[in-house]
């Protein structure tokens, strides 16, 4: 996959009754702009994907509406079928945080799917359900959201009954006693996944004072001590009509969802003052070379690599390191399948943020194998920047990258996913002429951001393994 959203997968992904983390294989949890690679389906560009990826992101295809709240609308009618997604996303995340108060974004998603002031606990659940939902929320880095499919018949009353959640929660101490202990659940099942635990401690590794060192779930000590007016102070900065944009897409009318939006958000009464989004300070990551060393019960090593990677302001950066991820990783024409076979399994991932991320690798490595395997990977890397490389292979990653993002639409909610991802970060107008900068980038280009970005004494490795006591489990 590309740089493109995670939809379900970042830190947390819950459905309606439960919690899941809907990435599996080898780094369960991992983000989903992570190349998904694939055979001939994902490999083509053909031009009757052209024509639906046109359709999906033409110009016109999405309209965009502002509120005097701040609030702002983003529709994209389709009227293949009686369905709709309705999306909220916040500009809230692990971005915000800070050591002591590290998964606050991540409480308050669990506390929306309460309810409401007017609804008791379960509630919610059972009105989205009744009209044949399923509602979700992620936090990530950048970002929360809240989504819901539906019959588009239904769509005025899904968006009174997420408002509600998520503009006026109710915050009850029972609910904050009840889902603590959900939460540390999630965090301890997370540190059960080595994989998760390797690509976490390079985050922390890489930056030294940005908030993104930090895991969006928080820490199960920090919990014990995070106090619900806290929360609800965090909340009442950041969760309003000035940070918050709804995504609609399906069998609606865009005239019809500006009407129906603005009375379900209140988004008519203009803000007192206007809101400016609290950055943290830039930081470069992977300042220095960096090593650490985590002893792990069990046979299978693990390898983790990270190196800077631009946000998403940094263009055309950030649609040649999506081209890069293709030629390392997809499993058609990518070069790791092939210098890494016989290894257990890995996984190469970029995240585009907000401000400028990390390129990961994380392998499954037989045991004392983890520097060998870095030799291999840094070779793969350092051939890039040769060249050798021909604007022939580089067109065919541009195509398998096509055919992928082709793929990752075709769905109402895959599509409100990928606009509102970019907004939430950008502007969801970035997905309009996404193929488009793609389709330019050239050999000559890749071979410039490898050298820029691949730079080996500035990487940060982390070794799990077990070299010594083999056979403990």
């Amino acid at each position: 996959m590309n740089s493109r959203r995670p939809p379900a997968d970042s830190a947390v992904a819950r459905v309606s009754r439960g919690v899941k983390d809907s990435t599996g294989g080898l780094l369960a949890g991992v983000s989903r702009r992570t190349l998904i690679g694939g055979g001939a389906a994902a490999f083509g560009c053909t031009l009757q994907s052209r024509r639906a990826v046109a359709e999906t992101f033409g110009a016109a295809s999405a309209l965009q509406f502002d509120y005097p709240s701040g609030l702002r609308l983003v529709v994209k009618s389709a009227r293949s079928s009686p369905l709709a997604t309705i999306q909220v996303w916040i500009r809230a995340g692990g971005f915000l945080e800070t050591p002591l108060n590290s998964g606050t974004a991540h409480v308050i998603e669990h506390l929306v799917f309460k309810g409401g002031e007017a609804r008791a606990p379960g509630e919610l659940d059972e009105s989205v359900e009744q009209l044949g939902g399923v509602l979700e929320a992620q936090t990530d880095k950048d970002w929360t959201r809240f989504s819901c499919t539906v019959a588009s018949r239904y769509v005025t009353r899904i968006l009174k009954t997420i408002s509600e959640s998520v503009t006026r929660p109710a915050f009850r101490a029972a609910d904050w006693d009840a889902e603590r202990s959900v939460i540390q659940a999630e965090i301890a099942q997370h540190r059960s996944e080595p994989a998760s635990v390797v690509q976490e401690e390079l985050y922390a590794l890489a930056y030294t004072n940005h908030p993104y060192r930090l895991d969006v779930r928080g820490q199960a000590s920090g919990l014990s001590r995070l106090d619900l007016a806290d929360v609800r102070a965090y909340y009442h900065a950041h969760y309003h009509g000035g940070n918050l944009t709804v995504i609609v897409c399906g069998d609606v009318d865009p005239a019809e969802m500006q009407r129906a939006v603005g009375l379900a958000f209140g988004a008519e009464k203009p803000r007192t003052a206007p809101y400016k989004l609290p950055l943290p300070p830039t930081e470069a990551p992977c300042a220095t070379a960096k090593e650490k060393l985590l002893r792990r019960p069990g046979g299978t090593a693990y390898l983790g690599l990270a190196y800077a990677a631009p946000s998403v302001a940094d263009r055309p950066d950030v649609y040649v390191m999506d081209v890069i991820l293709t030629l390392l990783e997809n499993r058609a024409i990518g070069r790791l399948p092939r210098a890494l076979r016989g290894i257990p399994g890995f996984q190469a991932s970029y995240q585009t943020l907000r401000q400028a991320g990390l390129f990961v690798l994380v392998a499954a490595t037989p045991p004392d194998s983890a520097r060998a395997v870095e030799a291999l990977v840094r070779r793969e890397l350092d051939l890039l920047k040769e060249p050798s490389l021909s604007d022939d292979e580089v067109g065919l990653a541009v195509r398998a990258l096509h055919g992928n993002f082709v793929m990752e639409n075709e769905t109402l909610r895959d599509q409100a996913g990928t606009l509102g991802y970019y907004e939430a970060i950008d502007s969801w107008k970035f997905a309009m002429n996404y193929l488009e900068r793609i389709r330019e980038v050239r050999a000559g280009q890749v071979q410039e951001i490898a050298r820029r970005y691949f730079q080996h004494d500035r990487r940060v490795m982390v070794i799990a393994d077990n070299p010594a006591g083999r056979g403990n489990s």
